[in-house]
């Protein structure tokens, strides 16, 4: 092979590579992202926070799930409507099928915390609350309706934290 063949093969190569894998890159989000320093920051928490239903509401907090006590302070404050700078910890959040308040108060919780720092899954009242009273749960959010109907204050232990909680859309600020 002469070396101007050479050459020219390697200049094929390496064009059919560039249009391959350089050209869309360079045209992709992430390559201006990365001209502008512009980026999308994991530690800082959503744009939007949506506001609470109102209402009242009752959070159940498993303390043994959260054996810092540092941090299960920051939690405590948290789900009590207070304001924490940033919980290195993940949590999961349970709310009974149907009730659509504990599903809006648990979203406005979610939207206040890092992406996917809090999880939500919807559960059977029944089956939330049964695990409720044997401590396999993390974090709870229930209205005062559905507490009321199915004994979730039962679930106050020395593990399982009991907080009441008012939601405050609509209500006129003093």
């Amino acid at each position: 092979m002469k070396a101007g063949d050479a050459l020219r093969h390697g200049a094929v190569c390496l064009s059919s590579i560039f249009l391959l894998l350089g050209l869309p890159f360079l045209r992709s989000g992430t390559f201006q992202e990365l001209l502008s320093g512009e980026g999308v920051d994991a530690l800082t928490s959503a744009t939007v926070v949506l506001e609470q239903p109102s209402g009242e509401y009752v959070v159940l907090l498993n303390t043994a799930m959260h054996p810092d006590a540092e941090k299960l302070a920051d939690w405590i404050t948290f789900f009590s409507g207070g304001e924490i700078a940033y919980i290195f910890e993940d949590i999961s959040c349970s709310v009974p099928k149907g009730d659509q308040g504990a599903v809006s108060m648990a979203r406005s919780f979610q939207s206040r915390l890092p992406e996917n720092q809090m999880k939500l899954h919807t559960e059977d009242a029944s089956l939330l609350c049964s695990q409720a009273d044997n401590g396999l749960f993390d974090i709870i959010i229930l209205s005062r309706e559905y507490a009321d109907v199915y004994r979730a204050e039962s679930a106050r232990s020395d593990e399982v934290q009991v907080l009441p909680l008012t939601g405050t859309e609509g209500l006129d600020d003093p």
